[in-house]
Order: C-alpha cells, then structure tokens, then sequence
C-alpha cells in the first residue's frame, strides 16, 4: 500500500535572477513511515537547494490516488465520491476518495479523473477540486526501469541459458 507524506521545507534556493531566496516549500513523498520520508526529502533537496535544509513537517496524507501527466503544471488535489451498495445487507454507503492530480487548469483535472474512472462502473461525483501547494511528488520507484534493473552480481536468466547451450550443458532430471 503507497503511504504519501507531506514535507513542509524551508532552504535557499537561487531564483532566475540569480538572487538567492529562502524558499518554503511543499512536496509530497511516498515512504514507507515519517523517518523514511525526512531522509527522502533531504535526498531530493539537495539537489536542488544550496546551505542549509530544513524540514518545519511531515505529515501523512490521504491522497488515495496520484495521477500524474508530464504536461501537468500543477498540482491540484480533488475529492471524488460515490455509493457503494453492500451484497448481504443492501445497505448504501458513501465512499469519498482524494486524488492528487497533475494538470493545467481545474477543468483539465476534472477530466483526467474523469478518464481514470471510466472503468468505475458506478456514477461518481466530484464535489471539490482546487490548487494544491504541493510543487513537486517523489514516488519510490520513478520507472519500470528502476525497479526491474538486474543487479552486477546476478546473471540475466538469458544469459544463463545461452552459456547453457553454448557448453552443451543440460539439466538433470529426476526419474
């Protein structure tokens, strides 16, 4: 389960005019507990700001989905709801997520919701969006890439069976 933290930062950070400011800042972090999160977030600062960084907080969110589009200029979080009927009892309840997303304008953002949930086959609604302070997300894992890269010291299972056939050598079986 994905558990994103909110990390309030203040550094100095160098502005177009290359004047430097100090910058107070939001960003969200996908970590696994608060301890996580702080050594993330300094991670990712540093390479960004210049003296000293300094996390003012951290709390945990309730984004159950991130959407994020490369063309996305901000952040806007959005509360999205619908009924949920259960079987055994028929009794309706309400169901209300929240869902960071990337996009240029409110409208834009209503629609990407609106292409995440075309699967939802229940009407949904969405009562709320608006502009989130939130800059920038931090994920786990940016890519695919990242997180299915082979390790040096292991062997592609490819490669494996290439030296296999190439030395004619052949796997016992057990009768």
């Amino acid at each position: 389960m994905q558990t994103w933290f909110s990390c309030k930062v203040k550094y100095q950070k160098i502005d177009e005019h290359g004047k430097q400011n100090r910058a107070n800042e939001t960003y969200l972090v996908e970590a696994i507990n608060f301890t996580e999160a702080e050594t993330r977030i300094f991670e990712m600062m540093e390479q960004y700001g210049n003296g000293d960084i300094m996390v003012t907080g951290i709390s945990k969110t309730s984004f159950s989905e991130i959407v994020n589009y490369d063309d996305g200029q901000y952040w806007y979080k959005a509360k999205v709801t619908w009924e949920d009927m259960e079987e055994s009892s028929g009794k309706v309840s309400r169901v209300t997520n929240h869902f960071l997303v990337a996009a240029n304008s409110v409208k834009q953002t209503y629609e990407r919701i609106e292409e995440n949930l075309e699967t939802l086959m229940v009407p949904f609604d969405i009562p709320a969006i608006s502009i989130s302070p939130i800059l920038d997300v931090f994920p786990l894992f940016e890519s695919e890439e990242e997180t299915t890269k082979i390790p040096e010291h292991l062997t592609p299972i490819s490669e494996y069976e290439d030296n296999k056939e190439e030395n004619n050598i052949t796997d016992i079986e057990e009768e």
